[in-house]
């Protein structure tokens, strides 16, 4: 039986600020998808990843980048860090690779006691091709949370796994399968407002379809035609419609771009009713002096479930990544999301962090957040201390 409009928006409000507190708790995170690398001069993705977008399974030159610009050099050029450790030598038409991040996290609500959790975010093994004018990349890993939806079976996770093909020196790409959606900035940080607001993380939000990327000069984008997440059970919870971006860098420092997604839903998994939903944004990337990286994103969503009201809302984040010492980031970010939603006020978070990558693929992580998470008419404080260890290959 269909729940009314206004019971839906309670259960709704409801379940929105226990899903902020679970994602913390138990979600894992994918890796490899900074976007502070425009302050080394990369604007794009596809020179060091083999997703056109960012992040996942590096290519040979993101490896050896890797090894050089990320992590600190201690009077000496870092030793090379090969495929496999280099236990393994690939054929050329190979890709390999592996990400493993592990977090401790403290975490204090308003009125409830503290608590301390070990939680295994990435697990993943990869693997790709890059064989004449074919491409292809997989993942495949082990969560604590076995109701991802990016699983396939019980804890094993499938987060995205596609076949494309190649055109015009490798500067349009066409790809079928699993795919993260081409949305806003590119970034580890998946439980931030503008991901959470719009679906759109790294960490199991992938949809099935087909994607069209292409650079062009000074501009590069990606449009999915979004089929559904056919890891989901039942085809009415699986979302139908599209997804893409258009970024321009008029300079190797400096991209400004603009995202949009429509999709519709026979039953969205939070209203439990048909559901058509949008999201449109801008962003920016750059590093106006050196050492300095500026992320922005500003997104406007509305959400339009069925026998309810129509609502919208704004998402906002900012992010200043100073590299203090080759290495070693200090990272401040600010978020907002009022969800537009009659009664609530509005969300509001700020972060601040270390990341050291101290070895070849290997990094520490320290994060400090505060929340005020809006709960119908009130805001729940939360308060969360992160140590992360992250390895990749």
């Amino acid at each position: 039986m269909r729940t009314t409009g206004g019971r839906i928006l309670r259960q709704y409000a409801c379940l929105s600020a226990i899903v902020v507190l679970a994602v913390l708790l138990l979600a894992p995170r994918r890796a490899e998808a900074y976007a502070w690398m425009i302050g080394h001069g990369y604007s794009g993705c596809s020179t060091c990843h083999a997703d056109p977008s960012g992040g996942g399974l590096l290519i040979d030159f993101g490896r050896s980048e890797a090894a050089d610009s990320l992590r600190s050099h201690y009077g000496s050029e870092p030793p090379a860090v090969d495929a496999n450790l280099g236990l393994v030598q690939n054929p050329d038409w190979l890709l390999t690779g592996a990400g493993f991040r592990g977090m401790a996290l403290s975490m204090k609500m308003d009125g409830a006691p503290a608590t301390t959790n070990l939680v295994l975010m990435q697990a993943d093994l990869r693997v790709g091709l890059r064989a004449g004018h074919w491409r292809a990349a997989g993942s495949l890993g082990i969560v604590q949370n076995g109701n991802s939806p990016a699983a396939v079976a019980g804890n094993l996770v499938a987060r995205e796994y596609w076949l494309g093909f190649a055109f015009a020196s490798d500067t349009i790409l066409l790809r079928a399968g699993r795919i993260n959606l081409p949305f806003g900035v590119r970034s580890i940080e998946h439980t931030l407002y503008v991901r959470q607001a719009t679906r759109t993380d790294l960490n199991d939000t992938q949809q099935h379809g087909i994607a069209l990327a292409i650079r062009a000069g000074d501009f590069r984008g990606e449009v999915q035609g979004i089929a559904g997440n056919f890891q989901a059970t039942q085809d009415s919870f699986r979302e139908r419609g599209y997804s893409g971006y258009l970024e321009w860098s008029p300079a190797s420092r400096y991209a400004v771009g603009v995202s949009s997604l429509v999709t519709h839903v026979v039953e969205d998994v939070y209203f439990r009713a048909p559901n058509t939903r949008q999201a449109h944004g801008v962003l920016l990337r750059a590093a106006p002096v050196d050492h300095l990286v500026v992320l922005g994103e500003a997104d406007y969503v509305v959400q339009a479930p069925a026998r309810a009201a129509r609502w919208s809302g704004v998402a906002t984040m900012l992010q200043a990544d100073v590299e203090v010492w080759q290495g070693v980031h200090l990272i401040g970010t600010g978020e907002t999301y009022a969800s537009g939603q009659p009664g609530t006020t509005t969300s509001w978070g700020a972060w601040g962090g270390i990341d050291w990558f101290f070895l070849s693929r290997v990094d520490v992580r320290l994060d400090y957040m505060h929340r005020a998470a809006s709960y119908g008419a009130v805001r729940i404080p939360v308060d969360a201390f992160m140590a992360q260890l992250h390895f990749f290959l």
